[in-house]
């Protein structure tokens, strides 16, 4: 089984009901379908660093995860925002045989955007990075 800590984020937003009120379960990794409606986040790793001791790893790497939020309104994808940064800066926690020890906001980021194969005008994006330390096992 693959363990994931973008998976334990994933589903503390989904479990949130300040989030899901907004997206439902719409919270995809890497690329959304054109059967998704908005709003929606999608997900994926940036980067992962694993730190070293002189004899081994340590076992607790850094995984940078990009989450954007789009909408339709900037204040729609404000208030998404806002409700993903409650539930995901400092959170720790575990789900499916994965243990998040720490997450923490590092940047965030607006724009407007044209989502590929739409005619539709922009959608507003507001994407955030969390450093996410998790016991790698």
């Amino acid at each position: 089984m693959l363990k994931t800590p973008e998976s334990v984020l994933r589903n503390a937003l989904i479990s949130d009901a300040a989030v899901t009120q907004h997206i439902g379960h719409r919270v995809l990794y890497d690329l959304a379908g054109s059967e998704d409606s908005l709003p929606f986040i999608n997900y994926r790793r940036a980067d992962i660093s694993r730190e070293q001791t002189l004899a081994f790893p340590m076992g607790v790497p850094r995984v940078s995860v990009e989450f954007t939020i789009y909408a339709t309104t900037r204040l729609e994808s404000r208030q998404i925002a806002d409700e993903v940064r409650r539930v995901l800066d400092g959170f720790g926690g575990s789900f499916d045989n994965t243990t998040v020890k720490q997450t923490s906001l590092e940047s965030e980021s607006d724009e407007v955007i044209t989502l590929d194969g739409s005619e539709l005008p922009g959608v507003y994006a507001v994407t955030q990075t969390y450093d996410i330390w998790w016991q790698e096992t």
